[in-house]
């Protein structure tokens, strides 16, 4: 069982870096998430707070509006 910090997407500070641990909401959102690269397991980084945001997955750079009907849950590394 892990101890470390669980928070949603929105709520990291520019430069912090997390892991995705949760994608809950409709399973469209979910799934698009999950194709463009934002899945369980992946390594992320907070480019620049916002709203929308921009998140590095590697070497990718995502711009990311968070939604009502998908939420984003991370845990900081």
């Amino acid at each position: 069982m892990s101890t470390a910090l669980q928070l949603t997407l929105d709520s990291l500070a520019e430069g912090e870096i997390a892991r995705v641990v949760d994608v809950c909401g409709a399973c469209d959102c979910a799934n698009r998430l999950s194709e463009i690269g934002l899945r369980v397991g992946v390594t992320i980084r907070m480019v620049k707070q916002g709203c929308p945001c921009i998140l590095a997955i590697g070497e990718q750079r995502l711009c990311f509006r968070p939604h009502d009907d998908c939420t984003v849950i991370v845990e900081l590394n």
